[in-house]
């Protein structure tokens, strides 16, 4: 590292030289070092007081290159393991707002440099808020607060964690071209006072009118995440954004 000049990282240096003896020694016509994308980001840890360490964008990288994101952080101190031993620290993910994959991670306190690798593998396999979610951690330890970050993000999120049941029931098939003039036809089709909005009854009817099989649990839901104004009834924006979120492909794709 000292050779090579900054970041001067001891883990990189000896890879690339693993990389630069095996080059030398090849006797093959094709370049062994091409199977290597150099240009991979690296886990970064800093052994300062606190530690730092850091894999992937930050929010003003990720809006660069063209992404939506919402920021999940967590105090150590929401975590048990940093209340009693570490409680000054911060845990930050940084999320694609509309698939809800992890794209950076970002950490200052106890530990940050051994945690970091945590999340260079969230990064990398491209891991979901969702999936982190549904991740049982073992108790007194930092990672709970890769959690509690998940949670954060999650909260920041039009269609978070409790909608992706719904999702899930509703994209089984992609048989139809959702457009809003078929929409708009089956909501009419239902809405036989005009009022505009349709009740948990009526909400019911109008999926079994598209031909999906709903139950009343996940009408409920449906209601209970939809109905922004609080009114107890879904006016047709409200309705259509669900379909927006699915996007399934029309019948000509």
């Amino acid at each position: 590292g000292d050779v090579i000049g900054p970041p001067a990282l001891a883990s990189t240096s000896m890879e690339q030289a693993q990389r630069a003896v095996s080059a030398m020694f090849h006797e093959g016509d094709d370049d062994v070092t091409k199977d290597a994308n150099h240009d991979d980001p690296l886990s970064i840890g800093v052994w300062t007081i606190p530690e730092m360490g850091y894999f992937g964008l930050t929010k003003e990288q990720a809006e660069k290159e063209g992404y939506s994101v919402v920021e999940g952080t967590a105090r150590f101190d929401q975590c048990l393991r940093g209340r009693v031993f570490a409680p000054d620290g911060l845990c930050k993910l940084v999320v694609d707002e509309k698939e809800g994959t992890v794209l950076g991670c970002h950490l200052i306190g106890k530990e940050a440099a051994e945690m970091v690798h945590y999340g260079m593998a969230l990064v990398k396999a491209g891991t979901s808020i969702f999936e982190i979610l549904q991740t049982v951690y073992t108790a007194v330890t930092f990672h709970e607060l890769f959690k509690e970050a998940a949670l954060d993000a999650n909260s920041k999120l039009d269609f978070g964690v409790e909608w992706q049941e719904i999702f899930a029931i509703l994209q089984a098939e992609c048989d139809v071209d959702f457009s809003e003039e078929y929409l708009r036809e089956k909501f009419d089709s239902i809405d036989e006072d005009g009022s505009g909005e349709l009740d948990e009854e009526e909400m019911g009817a109008l999926f079994g009118a598209m031909g999906r099989t709903v139950s009343k649990r996940i009408i409920f839901n449906i209601m209970r995440l939809s109905d922004t104004d609080g009114n107890g009834t879904i006016d047709f924006g409200e309705f259509k954004a669900i379909f927006d979120k699915i996007a399934c492909p029309s019948v000509e794709e």
